[in-house]
């Protein structure tokens, strides 16, 4: 029996041995990273969504009491997380004449979401942050209306 006789060494061998090895794991890890980075999104995009429902909540709820004869400010409080997936957010209150919306931005990304909800009283546009956080109706303004506001 002759022996191997092909013209291949083991450098070059060991070179395509590193070559694809290299290839597999940028590819693992590039891969990696992405799914990652989709992770974090959805994360940061249904906390947002949960901090809009939870203020529309309670806007709703506000909406819904009895406010016949009040002469003070009604206030309901909340507590909701200082950071949604690590990032900072805000809490936009625009009034419109079919419903209003509730825009929660993220300060530190541009993930938003934006919840609408169906009112009878009065909307203040207005602005808040997280952490705890108040629904007001504001009985000391010429036209009463509900308010979000940071405390």
């Amino acid at each position: 029996m002759k022996g191997d006789t092909r013209a291949i060494s083991p450098a070059v061998t060991q070179a395509l041995t590193i070559g694809i090895s290299t290839i597999l794991i940028t590819g693992l890890l590039v891969g990696g990273s992405t799914f990652i980075d989709n992770r974090e999104e959805d994360t940061v995009r249904k906390g947002l969504r949960d901090v809009g429902t939870g203020v529309s909540s309670e806007l709703v709820r506000l909406d819904q009491y009895n406010k016949t004869g009040v002469s003070n400010n009604l206030v309901f409080t909340s507590e909701y997380p200082d950071r949604v997936g690590n990032e900072p957010y805000r809490i936009h209150v625009v009034p419109s004449s079919d419903g209003s919306t509730i825009y929660v931005n993220s300060s530190a990304s541009e993930y938003w979401t934006a919840v609408r909800f169906e009112n009878t009283t009065a909307v203040c546009e207005s602005r808040g942050g997280g952490g705890q956080i108040a629904v007001v109706y504001l009985t000391s303004l010429s036209d009463p209306c509900m308010a979000v506001v940071k405390l």
